[in-house]
């Protein structure tokens, strides 16, 4: 595999002269692409897509695919552009232009929780396949922890470029790893899967809890609200009513106060104290 120097120029390209390879490592939205149009047509397009020749590709008839940049791309089919502004790499290996696009999309502040957790996964994967070496050598594998590793330095690199740390990478990898397929498929589009903590529930579940969990999310109307409201209902067989959640929370609040806070709370309220232990016969 050439790993060199990638050769890069610019240049304005035909928009039926570039493919999109069907897998993705980014899900395509319509309607960001629609919205994309509208910021393109007033101050134009700010960064170019990234492209590489295609192995058919020849002098009298170029052909591009497309690495990254696809709402870029759609969006000018939308405002009827015949061509769109595009950085071209030379011919490099297929993990090679993976890495480039997932690199971009994570640099995105639109990415869903999922979405983070997807090309994280995707981008460990295609590291691993191009160091073949370190991933499988002396039991490492994908260095994110402290390891000062002298190749490529994934986790350092990324955190550096994307702003993450590396435990968060760590844990997005973990949430998409144990994320069966089935419900990573049906999180895509809900609100759960914008919040990590919620994906991260369920990703800490059986295969077969993840199911139901899921099938009480989508259920029409909903049967829990949340993963944690799932869970409940799967552990207790019912949803506590509000005042039982207003109480344990406030139970659990006074129940980790130390004495002297506990005293200037009581103090605070001592009327009402007072009138509830008379309504409970305890003065």
């Amino acid at each position: 595999m050439d790993t060199g120097m990638t050769t890069e120029v610019f240049t304005d390209i035909a928009l039926d002269a570039i493919r999109v390879p069907e897998d993705r490592a980014r899900s395509f939205d319509a309607d960001g692409a629609a919205a994309l149009a509208g910021l393109i047509e007033v101050q134009g397009l700010m960064h170019p897509i990234t492209v590489k020749p295609h192995f058919a590709s020849t002098d009298d008839h170029p052909i591009y695919v497309l690495i990254a940049g696809l709402h870029r791309l759609r969006a000018f089919e939308l405002l009827g552009r015949a061509a769109i502004p595009a950085r071209v790499l030379s011919e490099r290996s297929t993990d090679e232009a993976r890495m480039d696009e997932v690199l971009e999309n994570l640099g995105r502040n639109e990415l869903t929780a999922l979405d983070r957790a997807q090309h994280l996964y995707e981008l460990k994967v295609v590291w691993d396949r191009m160091h073949p070496d370190f991933a499988n050598g002396g039991g490492k594998t994908f260095p994110t922890g402290d390891e000062k590793v002298q190749i490529f330095g994934f986790a350092t690199e990324v955190a550096e470029k994307i702003g993450m740390s590396k435990r968060a990478i760590n844990i997005a990898v973990k949430i998409w790893t144990g994320l069966t397929p089935d419900s990573r498929r049906r999180l895509v589009g809900t609100k759960t899967a914008s919040n990590q903590s919620e994906i991260k529930a369920l990703s800490e579940q059986s295969p077969a809890r993840q199911e139901r969990i899921m099938d009480m999310l989508l259920s029409d109307p909903p049967i829990a609200a949340s993963v944690a409201d799932a869970l409940v209902l799967i552990e207790a067989g019912s949803r506590p009513s509000e005042v039982e959640k207003r109480y344990q929370a406030v139970h659990r609040a006074i129940e980790a106060l130390d004495d002297h806070t506990l005293d200037r709370v009581v103090l605070a309220h001592e009327g009402r104290v007072i009138a509830s232990l008379r309504r409970q016969g305890k003065i």
